[in-house]
């Protein structure tokens, strides 16, 4: 009876810690993007369409296009993309990703979903496009026309 007590109390230890250390989301700011975009082991994920991502504009007042240096991994087509397409964009699970869209909130999203699938690091620009267009010397592609 000691014996199964303690086994119990041993797995209780391990769950209770276990949780504790589970990935959880990030929340980044623009210096953090601008420090760490480009930089091994970093992926920054524009989670808008491809219509977007590639310069139409989302909404008056937004421009489109995307951060240089990120890829396109639109958030309604990624319940549907195997591990095996992630990888081979470079999304493997030993990266440090950092979602984006225009605000926050999808990128959010699917950052949880990402730490769902076992992304031990995923980070969210909470502002999106919409805090980096503020500041005008940061770029975006493509370039408006």
């Amino acid at each position: 009876m000691r014996n199964l007590k303690y086994v119990a109390m041993c797995a209780f230890a391990v769950l209770c810690a276990s949780v504790a250390f589970a990935a959880s989301v990030g929340i980044v700011d623009q210096a953090y993007v601008k420090e760490h975009v480009g930089k091994p082991g970093f992926v920054l994920v524009d989670v808008r369409s491809p219509e977007v991502f590639n310069g139409e504009s989302p909404k008056k007042g937004i421009k489109g296009g995307h951060i240089p240096g990120a890829i396109d991994v639109f958030d309604k087509e990624f319940d549907s993309m195997t591990q095996a397409q992630l990888d081979s964009m470079g999304l493997t699970k030993d990266v440090t990703v950092i979602t984006y869209c225009n605000s926050g909130k999808r990128s959010g999203a699917m950052a949880k979903k990402m730490v769902e699938m076992g992304y031990q690091s995923v980070k969210n620009y909470k502002g999106g496009i919409i805090d980096w267009q503020k500041d005008p010397s940061n770029k975006i592609e493509p370039m408006a026309k």
